[in-house]
């Protein structure tokens, strides 16, 4: 009894064995390192794409130019088809279409019997129309953003975000301006107080100066600066700020 308790026992721990012998180790998962990714700039931010992705990405890329030849190529062939056809331009045609859809639209509605301006304004008020429209005008609102702030950063490449000054908005929003615009306006400015101030600055420093030429120019006085008529101050702080008077 005890002899074959045995037996079956040693059966069953060889079959544990080559049990174990069978499974097959488990694969580890490679570790992500640096070197699988790649830094690039988009839309003048950085970030990482894995190596296994940017092939993908390349290809998007060239095929970008040839879709975008594509369109050029299109929008030349539809301004024909527009002159032969008598608009200026396809945008022409295209405004004329929709006024054609429009008009014919109508028609449809008072051939089933409803007044074209009530539904038009059932519909100015329908809730979803008029989200839709806000939707709409938000997203050409972005879109004319980032298109301004392309042009912004490709003139000035070097120039942060955070470094716009606030004067740069408020002149946009009150003038209407685009970004570029705006922000060489203010700089502008900017540049012309700072030109003023240094010569301000020279002057001052010469407050207490003798009688006689002042920095070799034409501008003459008998009296210090702070004495000088209007007029002959005006006209030396032009030659200052013109870098005609070098020193005072």
């Amino acid at each position: 009894m005890e002899e074959q308790f045995g037996y079956q026992t040693e059966q069953v721990e060889s079959q544990v064995q080559d049990t174990n012998t069978q499974q097959e180790p488990a694969q580890e998962i490679p570790a992500t390192t640096q070197d699988d990714f790649i830094e690039v700039k988009y839309n003048k931010e950085n970030m990482r794409i894995s190596r296994d992705e940017a092939p993908a990405y390349i290809q998007k890329g060239l095929n970008y130019d040839k879709v975008s030849q594509r369109a050029t190529e299109y929008e030349k062939h539809l301004d024909r088809v527009a002159k032969l056809a008598g608009y200026q331009s396809h945008e022409d045609m295209l405004r004329q279409l929709d006024q054609i859809e429009k008009q014919q639209q109508e028609q449809e509605y008072r051939q089933a019997g409803l007044d074209p301006n009530v539904l038009n304004k059932y519909l100015e008020q329908h809730p979803d129309i008029q989200y839709a429209r806000e939707l709409k005008a938000k997203q050409e609102a972005d879109e004319k953003f980032r298109n301004e702030a392309n042009e912004l950063f490709s003139e000035f490449p070097d120039l942060k975000a955070n470094e716009i000054p606030k004067e740069v908005w408020v002149l946009k929003e009150q003038k209407g301006l685009s970004l570029l615009d705006a922000y060489l306006r203010v700089s502008y400015k900017n540049l012309g107080q700072q030109k003023e101030q240094e010569a301000l600055q020279k002057l001052q420093s010469n407050a207490q100066a003798s009688t006689g030429s002042l920095g070799g120019g034409d501008v003459q006085h008998n009296t210090s600066v702070k004495d000088m008529p209007k007029a002959d101050f005006e006209a030396l702080l032009r030659k200052v700020k013109n870098g005609e008077v070098q020193s005072l």
